[in-house]
């Protein structure tokens, strides 16, 4: 008899347990709701978010990306559009990216509704594998490509490595942190005492010529050239080691 008593008191505390736990995961959910509530918007028809997210993915400014659209305000809510449909539209030149406004509108019923989203793009951009300085020529090992929200990054991000060739970084970069193109600057491809091809152009000719550089620069600088008879001209760089110089005459 105390066997069963024994028996039936821990069966009892079992459940009290379980029932216990039941009740907290409830408080809990109660408590904190789900945070994604962009993607719970009932007043607007499924078909209409769907075509809303199809419509996004077809701009130019996301195409070959992957796509996240959020609706930003949840609480929404379209009217119908009776012996209609709701046409999906954008303004004239409008981004789609990040943070933007798409417009709902149904000609039958007259009405337009702006929609604001979040449309997060996802692609590969390069970060730095470590520290960099201010002035470091970047090698391949000082870069890496990762893929992520590209709307949470700087618009000048590099999407590939090659893109820093024969480049400098004009500030420091931290570890893990994005590199964009206005970090970098180009590398002198002409410098003081290298042999330059010179490209001397007039309206009816051209010619070609060798000298020495004076000055040192990048592409579509101007350089000092002295030639080989001891004249100091002045020429654009159009490519490493040759400069272009026009004659108006």
């Amino acid at each position: 008899m105390n066997r069963l008593r024994a028996l039936l008191l821990c069966l009892g505390l079992a459940l009290f347990g379980t029932q216990a736990a039941d009740a907290q995961t409830q408080a809990q959910a109660q408590s904190n709701p789900p945070t994604n509530l962009a993607q719970q918007v009932p007043g607007i028809p499924l078909e209409v978010q769907n075509n809303i997210r199809r419509f996004i993915q077809k701009s130019p400014t996301v195409a070959g990306f992957r796509t996240e659209v959020d609706f930003l305000e949840p609480s929404m809510v379209l009217p119908a559009c009776p012996g209609g449909t709701i046409e999906v539209l954008s303004a004239p030149n409008m981004r789609l990216w990040g943070r933007s406004v798409v417009q709902a509108r149904c000609l039958k019923a007259a009405w337009l509704f702006n929609i604001p989203v979040m449309i997060r793009v996802y692609g590969d951009y390069v970060v730095s594998t470590r520290y960099l300085q201010a002035g470091s020529r970047l090698s391949a090992s000082d870069m890496r490509i990762t893929n992520g929200d590209l709307t949470g990054v700087p618009d000048d991000v590099l999407r590939s490595p090659r893109e820093a060739d024969d480049r400098v970084l004009t500030r420091p970069i931290q570890m893990g942190m994005p590199i964009g193109l206005n970090d970098l600057r180009e590398t002198a491809v002409i410098k003081v005492g290298d042999p330059v091809t010179i490209l001397l152009k007039g309206r009816d000719f051209q010619v070609t010529g060798t000298g020495t550089a004076q000055t040192q620069g990048m592409m579509n600088e101007m350089v000092r050239v002295r030639l080989n008879d001891g004249q100091v001209l002045q020429g654009k760089v159009i490519r490493p080691g040759v400069v272009e110089m026009t004659l108006d005459r």
